[in-house]
């Protein structure tokens, strides 16, 4: 099955995999890209073939509750097996509660700002959404 996960969060893949001085936030992304995919993982083996893009739309058209033009990371992903993040009414039920609460590194370039550097699944405060394709 293909899933994509629509986040405010920056998870860019900058594939920058050790700290180095002057190069710490791409390390940071990294680190948030790499939280995702172990927040996954630990349901399914997941594979990708494009890197999260970054598009500029207004929230609501996927998803989050405001109308401002925001940044939003798209992250399309496909799994082996059918209904591994939820069940035939609701596909992506164990994405929300797995995610829910999940800490990332904030202040990098997202245009939203947050109360807490954690993934909030559901209500006013949301910052990743998921949709099976």
């Amino acid at each position: 099955m293909r899933y994509t996960i629509y986040t405010t969060v920056d998870i860019t893949n900058t594939e920058q995999y050790r700290n180095i001085s002057g190069q710490e936030t791409d390390r940071w992304k990294e680190q948030n890209f790499q939280t995702v995919l172990q927040t996954l993982g630990m349901r399914a083996n997941v594979s990708f073939s494009k890197k999260p893009e970054v598009i500029t739309v207004a929230g609501n058209v996927v998803g989050f509750k405001t109308s401002k033009i925001i940044k939003v990371w798209v992250f399309e992903f496909e799994v082996e097996k059918d209904y591994l993040f939820g069940d035939l009414n609701n596909p992506v039920s164990f994405l929300i509660n797995d995610f829910e609460g999940v800490p990332y590194i904030s202040g990098l370039d997202e245009s939203m700002e947050q109360n807490y550097a954690v993934f909030v699944t559901d209500g006013d405060a949301r910052n990743i959404i998921f949709k099976q394709l």
